[in-house]
């Protein structure tokens, strides 16, 4: 079987630092050019891995042979860019969130289906040890009927001039944008359900730019099930708990330190279901919980490799580009709320 040859559009940022080491550890996979619009990061990552480089799309096109294309740019440039590849015939991998708004994600999508091309968004959380052992426990009844669901992830974004992510008009938004969006995608795979109805409030409390640097969404699922998401980009790094936590008729599971870009962390699982009730209250501590560990394998390089293995399958898969879009019609009416 042949390689899948890539090239990238915004080489510096997560493309240096986590992507294009996880194409290049994947054994289908040659990395063929790198672009970015600032000549220095170009020359400087092109060099780095002994590729050509260019500041243009088009130029890269016109003289690179690939297969496949990771975008790692800014949000406002995902669509352009993301058609501009679909154009001369290239598999897509575009870094999260899909686009500025769901309607552009599903005029995206539906190009792609028509082409027959992949596209695939990159949430890399799901591919995670422990999440996917939280969504093993779901499936098996092992907290019994999930009745209420938390998440909790944050980090520290002060005033940064520049920032693209601090401006609306290049990011869409600010924490929830950039982190609540992977706890959205994070909770539908782990429960197998679509989130229906969301409430939410934005604020900036901290900082000075002009996108939200706090936000809090509560939300019901189609079966029911209750939760809720808070995101800040003013809790300092050491401080953050990143936690999901899923609550049952018949136990718990919770992880700590799991939604990140590494694969770290702990999820403790309690089985205690319950028969009559107990007044006192008194029984709380009878049951032992059990600890899994995270095994710390590269988060970027297994997404990479199912991506890779959907190319070789020669058979499209949009069911999680499909999610991302829906991701994006949840955050359009948050943000139309605020």
């Amino acid at each position: 079987m042949s390689k899948i040859k890539w090239s990238v559009i915004g080489a510096g940022g997560i493309a240096d630092r986590r992507t294009i080491p996880a194409i290049l550890a994947n054994a289908q996979s040659e990395l063929c050019a790198v672009m970015d619009r600032v000549p220095e990061v170009a020359k400087t990552v092109g060099e780095k891995y002994g590729v050509p480089f260019f500041t243009t799309e088009e130029e890269m096109f016109k003289n690179t042979d690939c297969d496949a294309v990771y975008i790692g740019t800014p949000v406002m440039c995902h669509y352009e860019q993301a058609m501009l590849a679909l154009k001369y015939g290239k598999h897509v991998f575009l870094e999260k969130p899909i686009t500025l708004t769901s309607a552009q994600g599903k005029e995206l999508v539906d190009a792609f289906k028509a082409a027959g091309k992949q596209i695939t968004i990159g949430y890399m959380m799901k591919h995670h040890n422990l999440h996917e052992k939280a969504q093993a426990l779901v499936a098996d009844g092992q907290i019994g009927q999930v009745v209420d669901v938390r998440a909790q992830f944050s980090c520290w974004y002060p005033d940064i001039e520049g920032a693209w992510r601090q401006k609306k008009a290049l990011g869409g938004g600010g924490a929830f944008m950039d982190l609540g969006v992977h706890c959205i995608e994070l909770i539908e795979f782990v429960l197998g359900e679509e989130i229906t109805e969301v409430k939410a409030l934005c604020s900036t409390l901290t900082f000075s730019y002009e996108v939200e640097d706090s936000a809090v969404m509560i939300f019901r699922t189609k079966s029911g099930t209750l939760g809720h998401i808070d995101v800040n980009f003013n809790v300092p790094d050491k401080a953050a708990q990143s936690k999901l936590e899923l609550y049952g008729t018949k136990g718990y599971i919770q992880t700590v330190g799991t939604l990140s870009q590494t694969e770290t962390g702990t999820l403790t699982h309690l089985y205690a279901p319950q028969g009559d009730y107990v007044a006192q209250q008194n029984n709380r501590d009878a049951a032992e919980p059990v600890i899994y560990e995270a095994e710390g394998a590269n988060l970027y390089e297994k997404q990479i490799n199912h991506f890779c293995d959907i190319l070789n399958s020669g058979k499209p898969n949009y069911f999680y580009t499909d999610r991302a879009v829906h991701v994006q019609v949840l955050v359009d009416e948050l943000y139309a709320q605020n």
